[in-house]
């Protein structure tokens, strides 16, 4: 069994807007599962618990649950360890990436890249204004990946993935930080594919550093410029991969 950091969780278990709310649950915990901020075997929150995180009802929970289970998105098991968990089938697959790219125009991909990098400039800056000691030993950590992990895409996609979830948290605009959670989430399975690229993950790797160094020194402007260019190497390489696929 699997747990997310705290920062991640927040950013899916958090309370809902107006609408569907049985909806909006399954499309949060499908896109958080596909995102990596929740890992197949993951253990969920039980039912009040995942009903007092998100101020609905049980049963309105129950009714998610069910249809997630049908989709095999989350399984359920019973006994002492039971539980409902994200299902294996959730495990990173680059062939569903790929067809979730094929389904996205240029313009689609260019407008998800703009709409992260105005979120992500405004966590930056205020990161740079709050950052304490505390905060920037806690993005350093997320830099460093280590060599002997199973399988490296996969844990780079989870480090780009906290890493920009850390960078809201520091932020502390709850709004602000907020978008940009719902952002990421969006971009779902599509964040493995940059990471299977060696110079890709070289190049994010530095882009990371900066950005860290520019918030530790509340450099705001260059915080600013240097998420831009990580988002931007993000939005470069998905549209150079469709280019191929099509």
């Amino acid at each position: 069994m699997t747990t997310a950091p705290t920062r991640s969780a927040s950013a899916v278990f958090r309370p809902l807007r107006s609408g569907s709310l049985v909806d909006q649950i399954t499309e949060r915990i499908l896109d958080a599962a596909e995102s990596g901020l929740l890992q197949p075997g993951q253990r969920l929150p039980n039912e009040a618990e995942f009903a007092a995180a998100l101020g609905v009802s049980a049963l309105t929970i129950r009714e998610a649950l069910s249809r997630l289970r049908a989709e095999d998105v989350v399984v359920t098991t019973r006994g002492r360890t039971g539980g409902s968990f994200i299902s294996p089938a959730m495990a990173p697959s680059t062939v569903r990436a790929d067809a979730r790219l094929r389904d996205l125009t240029r313009l689609e991909i260019a407008e998800m890249g703009a709409h992260f990098e105005a979120l992500a400039v405004g966590c930056a800056r205020a990161a740079a204004r709050r950052a304490g000691a505390a905060d920037i030993a806690a993005l350093r950590a997320i830099t460093v990946i280590e060599p002997d992990v199973a399988d490296v895409s996969v844990a780079w996609r989870q480090a780009e993935t906290e890493f920009m979830v850390e960078v809201a948290a520091i932020a502390r605009i709850a709004r602000l930080s907020r978008a940009l959670m719902s952002v990421q989430s969006e971009y779902g399975v599509l964040t493995l594919l940059p990471n299977e690229d060696p110079k890709y993950r070289d190049d994010v790797a530095r882009l990371r550093d900066d950005v860290t160094r520019h918030i530790e020194s509340h450099d705001e402007g260059g915080a600013s410029s240097s998420i831009r260019d990580l988002v931007a190497a993000n939005t470069t390489w998905l549209l150079t991969r469709r280019a191929e696929l099509i």
